[in-house]
């Protein structure tokens, strides 16, 4: 019976034998890693993150030197344009004529190059009745022909549309005398005759500043006052200008000055600046001793109510499409030693498409020390001999106007003016306030470019005060006067 127990006993232990080398193979393989493995772990982390930094540095290296470059290559590129560019400013890719706007124009393909030539022609006839002016109260009558205006210009833009120019010389009718000096003392005279000889009368330059409305004007130029002085003798109305514009504004005369212009197309549009004062035509910068100004300033400003700039450049309703109203007011302050001369006007200028048209001003000038009516000659202005009573003193004249015409199936133009005058400056024993009444038609062949006038200026009390221009000569006691013109007008 104890074999067996001890067979059982064996049996026993090798199973528990068994189950034991079963549990210890089941055991894990690996140990935890000992702390030198963490170390070596973290160093090749840091290693990697150097790696990652100095390539970032790399990158952000070559970042920097390749916006540096491409900004040295678009300052390149932009030296080269603007080299490129003074280089093209003489440089015209061809040219082409023809009429353009109604006029003859040459220009550069690219329109930076633009030069129109103009002539301007006046052909009259003239009748002057003068009533009582004769001895023995006999009337004076005279009657001739005169070349009134022959004027040739140019005008256009150079460079760019935006830097204009405009030159014109007119030919004087009249002969001139010249005064011969030695060492400073007058030694005699000597008789010129400047009839025909060309006078520069208008020539300057204006440059608009890109992307704004501001332009800036120089040189011989009109002193930006009255409306119908501004307007050119080629788009009048009437024959000629205003006595207005003649005695108070500066007529036909120039100035020389510097203007700043704001127009930005609309319905307002400013000049002002400064000028060698009214009427000191083409002049040196010198003061001077008898006649004229030493300097003067002036201004103006245009409000556009209804109607198109372009209208406006007239005295008429010539070509008007739709209607058209602007008023204005200038003020223009010349000065002549200690003597300052102030004079300010108001006018309004309206015209429609069915032809009818008025124009109407109120001038006033204040002079501190009057000496004087100035009156235009092709070289400046000259002043007469104030009455005694009033020379040196202070004084204020005045002239208002109204002119209307109406334009009849665009060829027959009657119209009419009227001015009256009230002045102070003019010679002892003449008659200071006078009426003047103007009446004629026009009849246009081709608009303002041919076009036939024939009107009559009638002064019921005379004028007291030559005003070569309108052809009316002084009459200063106070009788009639009448002066009858026809005359023939060609415009390029």
């Amino acid at each position: 019976m104890k074999k067996p127990n001890r067979l059982l006993g064996l049996a026993t232990a090798a199973v528990l034998g068994c189950s034991g080398f079963v549990c210890y193979a089941e055991q894990p393989t690996t140990q935890p890693a000992a702390p030198s493995d963490y170390s070596q772990e973290i160093k090749a982390l840091r290693q990697r993150l150097d790696d990652l930094e100095a390539r970032q540095k790399e990158t952000d290296q070559k970042r920097v030197e390749a916006e540096q470059k491409l900004e040295a290559q678009q300052t390149e590129d932009a030296i080269r344009r603007d080299a490129d560019h003074r280089d093209r400013l003489l440089d015209v890719s061809g040219l082409s004529s023809g009429f353009v706007n109604d006029r003859f124009t040459i220009q550069s393909d690219d329109g930076r190059f633009v030069l129109r030539p103009w002539y301007h022609m006046q052909f009259r006839d003239v009748t002057l009745w003068r009533e009582d002016l004769k001895p023995g109260g006999r009337d004076d009558i005279e009657n001739g022909f005169e070349v009134r205006r022959i004027k040739i210009g140019l005008d256009g833009n150079m460079f760019t549309p935006d830097f204009t120019y405009f030159f014109n010389w007119a030919t004087s009718r009249a002969n001139g005398t010249a005064t011969v000096t030695n060492g400073g003392t007058k030694v005699g005279t000597v008789s010129n005759s400047l009839g025909g000889v060309p006078i520069l009368e208008e020539c300057w330059v204006k440059y608009k500043f890109p992307s704004t409305d501001f332009y800036i004007k120089a040189g011989q130029i009109k002193d930006p006052l009255l409306h119908d002085q501004i307007v050119s003798s080629r788009y009048q109305q009437s024959a000629e200008r205003s006595l207005t514009a003649d005695i108070f504004a500066n007529g036909d005369a120039f100035t020389e000055g510097v203007t700043l212009i704001y127009d930005p197309k609309s319905w307002v549009r400013t000049e002002a600046g400064v000028n060698h004062g009214l009427r000191s035509a083409n002049t040196n910068f010198l003061d001077p001793t008898t006649n004229g100004f030493n300097y003067g300033v002036a201004g103006r400003a245009e409000f556009k109510f209804m109607g198109e700039w372009k209208d406006y450049g007239q005295i008429g309703a010539v070509g008007v499409k739709d209607r058209l109203l602007v008023a204005g007011v200038g003020a223009d302050m010349s000065e002549r030693g200690h003597a300052e001369q102030l004079t300010f006007a108001g006018d309004v200028h309206y015209a429609s498409p069915i032809g009818l048209n008025f124009y109407g001003a109120y001038v006033g000038r204040y002079t501190n020390h009057n000496f004087g009516i100035p009156s235009q000659t092709a070289t400046g202005a000259s002043f007469g001999t104030p009455d005694p009573k009033v020379a040196n003193r202070s004084t204020y004249e005045s002239s208002v106007l109204g002119e209307v015409g109406y334009l009849i199936e665009h060829h027959w133009e009657p119209f009419g003016r009227y001015e009256y005058f009230n002045l102070r400056g003019t010679a002892a024993g003449s008659k200071n306030d006078f009426s003047c009444i103007t009446a004629g038609v026009n009849y246009y062949f081709v608009g303002h470019r041919a076009k036939l006038t024939a009107e009559a200026i009638y002064l019921p009390q005379g004028i007291p005060i030559d005003d070569g221009a309108s052809d009316v000569l002084t009459n200063p006691g106070g009788r009639g006067e009448l002066s009858g013109v026809v005359q023939f007008q060609l415009l390029l």
